[in-house]
């Protein structure tokens, strides 16, 4: 499990998105990235009414926003609901492992799925973003299962 997000590296990453690092973007920002998973935005939302009064849609424009400028990456999940993850400066769009079991999304930062850029470039499109998902069980469903 990762370590939780802190103030000071939320105020790092929105600086240096060029963002003015408001109270609700920090706790925005900091909800997002202290958790293992792509998170709802309920599940953000809920996070950060935990520990600040925040209505449904300012979290929803800081959402947008931090997608924007690239701070994060929306997860479509093609039924009209979203998860958030933090995005890497280096990681534009990393694989997801969704578990069918348990409804859980995971982040998969590994190099062993490769995209191969010929074959997008063969087809003559404007590709702007590819979202690689893996769906299956994951280890603690399985552990159960034992």
């Amino acid at each position: 499990m990762k370590a939780r997000m802190t103030a000071k590296a939320a105020e790092h990453r929105l600086a240096a998105a060029g963002l003015e690092a408001t109270d609700h973007r920090m706790r925005v920002l900091m909800a997002v990235g202290g958790t293992p998973y792509p998170s709802s935005a309920q599940e953000i939302l809920d996070a950060v009414r935990a520990k600040s009064d925040i209505n449904r849609v300012t979290v929803y424009r800081i959402l947008d926003l931090l997608v924007e400028h690239e701070v994060l990456n929306r997860l479509g999940l093609g039924d009209k609901s979203s998860r958030f993850c933090l995005r890497e400066d280096h990681d534009d769009a990393h694989p997801h492992f969704h578990c069918t079991r348990c409804d859980r999304y995971l982040c998969l930062h590994c190099d062993t799925l490769p995209l191969d850029q010929k074959a997008l470039e063969a087809l003559s499109l404007d590709v702007r973003h590819v979202d690689i998902r893996l769906e299956g069980i994951c280890p603690a469903c399985r552990k159960n299962d034992d």
